[in-house]
C-alpha cells in the first residue's frame, strides 16, 4: 500500500494565516480557500495573504538581529549556534516559504473564476504571484542550498512518491530565472501609490540579478572544499552543488543587473537626492550636513525614489525604532540595537578609506584616546569619519537626531553613569556603548509614537553594488569602479581612484577592487538584513560570526570607558562548513527519505 502524506507535514508545506498588516489592507482573518474567490475583493485580499509570509526585518527578532552588526538581546541563540534540524528555532524559512508558495498556486488556479473581475487584472494577480514563487523559493536556496522546485499547489492526499526531491543548484537558479521573466511580462511598470510594495518589473529584473549574483559567488559555484563529498543525491549520485566554477555566472549576473538597472532608470528609480530645507519632510533640521541628511533619510522621506521593492508592513511598539532610541523610562526608548566595535571600525574614514589603511588618519593607539568633538570630549575613533557613519552610529557624546520636548537632537553619553549608560539596570542598556542611528526617522518622538515608513527589500544603491561586484569578479574593472563611485559619490565621500592614490604602494587590480567592494556593500547596506547572507556566499563567514567587542560600559570615566572589550553576552560562534547552510526540519527528512539533509546535520 502506498504511503500518503497531509501538506502539514510534507515539506511543511501548511495553509499558512497569519496575522499582518500588510499594506494595512489585509484583515486579521485571512481568507480560506473556500471564500477567498467569491468575489473581486476576497481575491484582493488573497493577493495580499500571498505577501504576508515575506521576512518582517523589523519585527525585533531573527531577521535583523542575527547579521552580526550589532548586540542586542532580541535575538542571540541564532548566531550561538543553538539550532538544528530537531529544534530550528526561530529560523523557519522552509515552513512559511513553502506555505507560501503553496497559497500563491491556489491563487493562479483559482483567480480566473472570481466573477466580475477583469482580465488584466487576473493577469497582473497571476503575475504577481509567480513573481512570488519565484522569490521565495530564492529564499529557500539562500538558506538551504538545493532545494526542491514547487510547481504547483499539492493536493492533501497526494503520494509521496509524487512529491520532488531536491533539485541540483543550478536547475534551481534557471528555473527561478525563467520564473521571473515569466512573471515580467504581466507585472505592471509600476505600482499605484495604494498599492505600494507589490511587485513591479523593476523589481522582478532586480531580484533575478541578485540571484544570479548569489549564483556566482564561492559558496554556490564550484565550491569541491564543502561539498564534493556530500549533498549527493541518493537515487542518481548526481551532485546536488555544482562541481565546477563557472566563471560565466558572473557575466550573467552582470547582464541581468544592468537590465535591470535600465528598468529603474524607465521608472524614475534613482539615488535619494533629498534635503533638510525641502518643506516636505518637515521641521527637522538634523543632521544639518546634506550628505548624512540623505544617508538618514534615503528611505525615510515619504518622496524618496530610491526603494525598487519595499515592505510596507507598519512597525509596532516592540520593533525596530523603539529598541534603537536611547532609553527613556518615560517612554517607549529601551537602548537594545547597538553597533559592535566591528560595525564601527568598518566605516570609512572622511578620506573614504578604511581607518586601519588612510595614512592621514589616527594611529591605531590613538583610536581610544580623546579629543573635542563639537565642544566634547571623545574617542578619537569617532572623528574625521565618513557621513554615513555620522548619520547611522551614535557614539559617545554624538549626537541622536531625534525628537525630545523641544529638541531637534539629544547628546548622547553611555558611560556607566551616564544619562544614557548601564547604571544599574539590568535590561534596556546599550551592550556596546553605541547605538543605532539606521532605520530611526529624526521625527521620531519616544513619547508620540513611531514614524512610519517602508522600510527596503533591495534598493537602486545595493543594484549599483550588484553591478559593481559582478563587473569586477568578471573583470570589467572600468564599469566596476563606475558603479562603485555612484556610491560613494552619494555617501559624500571621494571616487575609489581619488581616495586609493592616497595610500603608497596599491593598485586597483582585480583582488583589490573586489575587496574595496566587498567593504563598500557592508557599510551601504548596514542594517538592511544582508551582512549575513553576503559573508556566507563569499566563504568568509567564520571572520564575523565570533564573539563581538564593544566599549567598556562599566567604565565611569573616559579612561575605564574607552577600553576594546569583548561583549560577555554576546559569544557567538560559527561551525564552518555546517553552518553555511541551514537545516532541513528533521520531521520532513524522516518522512520524505529522498530529501537530503545538509551536511553537519
Amino acid at each position: 500500500m502506498k504511503r500518503k502524506i497531509t501538506i502539514l507535514t510534507l515539506l511543511t508545506i501548511v495553509f499558512c494565516c497569519y496575522s499582518c498588516n500588510y499594506l494595512d489592507i489585509v484583515p486579521d482573518e485571512l481568507p480560506t480557500e473556500e471564500d477567498a474567490f467569491n468575489d473581486r475583493y476576497a481575491a484582493e485580499r488573497y493577493l495580499y495573504s500571498c505577501y504576508s509570509h515575506l521576512p518582517n526585518q523589523r519585527n525585533g527578532g531573527v531577521w535583523l538581529m542575527s547579521t552580526t552588526e550589532v548586540a542586542s538581546s532580541l535575538e542571540q541563540s541564532f548566531l550561538q549556534g543553538r539550532y538544528s534540524a530537531t529544534a530550528p528555532g526561530y529560523y523557519t524559512y522552509w515552513s512559511i516559504c513553502y506555505g507560501a508558495i503553496r497559497r500563491c498556486y491556489l491563487l493562479i488556479d483559482n483567480i480566473d473564476s472570481v466573477p466580475r473581475l477583469d482580465e488584466e487584472t487576473k493577469e497582473n494577480y497571476k503575475a504577481e504571484a509567480r513573481f512570488l514563487i519565484a522569490y521565495y523559493h530564492f529564499l529557500l536556496l539562500r538558506a538551504y542550498g538545493p532545494i526542491p522546485i514547487v510547481e504547483k499547489a499539492y493536493d492533501l492526499d497526494t503520494e509521496i512518491a509524487e512529491f520532488p526531491p531536491r533539485s541540483n543548484f543550478d536547475k534551481c537558479v534557471q528555473w527561478i530565472s525563467d520564473l521571473y521573466d515569466y512573471a515580467y511580462n504581466g507585472l505592471l511598470e509600476q505600482q499605484p501609490t495604494n498599492y505600494y510594495g507589490r511587485a513591479t518589473r523593476p523589481a522582478a529584473k532586480t531580484l533575478k540579478a541578485l540571484l544570479w549574483l548569489y549564483a556566482a559567488s564561492p559558496l554556490f559555484n564550484g565550491n569541491t572544499e564543502f561539498y564534493s563529498d556530500s549533498l549527493i543525491d541518493p537515487e542518481t549520485g548526481e551532485h546536488l552543488m555544482p562541481q565546477n566554477y563557472d566563471a560565466n555566472k558572473w557575466k550573467k549576473a552582470l547582464q541581468y543587473a544592468l537590465e535591470a538597472e535600465t528598468s529603474c532608470n524607465k521608472n524614475g528609480i534613482k539615488p535619494y537626492d533629498g534635503n533638510p530645507d525641502d518643506p516636505d519632510t518637515g521641521e527637522m533640521p538634523y543632521p544639518s550636513n546634506i550628505f548624512e541628511w540623505r544617508a538618514r533619510m534615503t528611505y525615510i522621506d515619504r518622496n524618496t525614489n530610491e526603494l525598487i521593492w519595499a515592505d510596507t508592513r507598519r512597525e509596532s511598539t516592540y520593533d525596530l525604532q523603539n529598541n534603537a532610541t536611547p532609553y527613556d523610562n518615560t517612554g517607549h526608548s529601551w537602548s537594545n540595537i547597538a553597533p559592535t566595535l566591528e560595525t564601527v571600525k568598518r566605516f570609512y574614514t572622511e578620506n573614504g578609506l578604511p581607518i586601519d589603511v588612510d595614512p592621514a588618519y589616527y594611529s591605531q593607539a590613538e583610536w581610544m584616546q580623546t579629543d573635542l568633538y563639537e565642544g566634547e570630549l571623545t574617542a578619537k575613533l569617532h572623528l574625521k569619519r565618513e557621513p554615513r557613519f555620522y548619520a547611522w552610529i551614535s557614539f559617545h557624546n554624538g549626537w541622536y537626531e531625534m525628537q525630545k520636548g523641544d529638541a531637534k537632537r539629544i547628546r548622547t553619553s553611555y558611560r556607566k553613569n551616564d544619562t544614557y549608560g548601564i547604571g544599574s539596570r539590568d535590561r534596556d542598556y546599550s551592550m556596546t556603548g553605541y547605538l543605532m542611528k539606521k532605520s530611526v526617522s529624526p521625527s521620531y518622538n519616544t513619547m508620540a509614537g513611531l514614524t512610519q515608513f517602508p522600510f527596503p527589500i533591495i534598493r537602486l544603491s545595493e543594484l549599483y553594488l550588484i553591478i559593481a561586484e559582478a563587473a569586477a569578479e568578471a573583470g570589467e574593472l572600468e564599469t566596476a569602479k563606475n558603479y562603485l563611485n555612484k556610491v560613494r559619490t552619494k555617501a559624500g565621500i571621494p571616487t575609489v581612484e581619488e581616495s586609493w592614490k592616497r595610500v603608497p604602494g596599491v593598485t586597483l587590480d582585480q583582488n583589490k577592487l573586489i575587496e574595496i567592494i566587498r567593504q563598500e556593500r557592508l557599510i551601504e547596506l548596514f542594517m538592511e538584513g544582508n551582512l549575513l547572507w553576503d559573508v556566507k556566499r563569499w566563504k568568509v563567514a567564520e571572520q564575523y560570526v565570533k564573539t563581538p567587542t564593544g566599549l567598556n560600559i562599566m567604565g565611569a570615566t573616559d579612561e575605564e570607558f574607552f577600553q576594546e572589550t569583548p561583549v560577555s553576552l554576546c559569544n557567538w560562534s560559527f561551525n564552518s562548513p555546517t553552518n553555511y547552510l541551514l537545516p532541513i526540519p528533521e520531521k520532513d527528512v524522516n518522512v520524505v527519505r529522498r530529501l537530503v539533509q545538509n551536511p553537519g546535520y
